[in-house]
């Protein structure tokens, strides 16, 4: 019976995600990107491995910034939790990232999907830079908001309508 429990939250966890990939937009068109670098991990002594791969990610306009889970940072946290309360608090996330994207879009903000593991500068029209380390510390998922008049605000992904009313309100005159 806990066979049958698990293939059944295991696929309705995949259905949830699905809808979730389904909306992804990568925007990329909207940011720029410091060039590709070479990075090189030292594995052992007797071996190197060395891989290309976009670290930076510039913002220059209003921007909303999901940060997702690698693969390796998923299988992580599911040993540390366990496979089966690893998925009931993933279809929480998926439900809230879907709740947060469609009130992006209702408000027709840019929304851009980066994986864990990158770095992002905000350029601030001051002048000045915010730069975000991705690291994998924090929750898997995490939303930001950019506007350049202002610093970038990570938010409550389930308040997002709350968030985005509070970070873009209207300047009083």
């Amino acid at each position: 019976m806990k066979n049958y429990k698990s293939v059944f939250l295991a696929f309705f966890t995949l259905i949830s995600c699905n809808q979730i990939v389904n909306h992804k937009e990568d925007n990329l068109d909207s940011v720029t990107t410091i060039s590709e670098k070479k990075v090189e991990i030292k594995k052992n002594d007797n071996a190197e491995i060395s891989k290309n791969r976009i670290d930076t990610i510039v913002v220059k306009n209003q921007t909303a910034i999901i940060i997702e889970p690698t693969d390796k940072q998923i299988e992580k946290r599911k040993k540390e939790v366990g496979e089966e309360d690893f998925y009931i608090g993933a279809d929480d996330y998926m439900w809230y990232l879907n709740e947060s994207t469609e009130t992006f879009r209702k408000n027709k903000l840019n929304v851009l999907n980066i994986k864990n593991g990158k770095t992002i500068k905000f350029e601030m029209e001051n002048g000045n830079n915010a730069i975000l380390e991705l690291n994998g510390q924090d929750e898997l998922w995490q939303i930001y908001l950019f506007d350049p008049k202002l610093k970038p605000k990570k938010i409550d992904m389930t308040d997002s309508e709350n968030e985005y009313k509070t970070y873009f309100k209207p300047e009083l005159d």
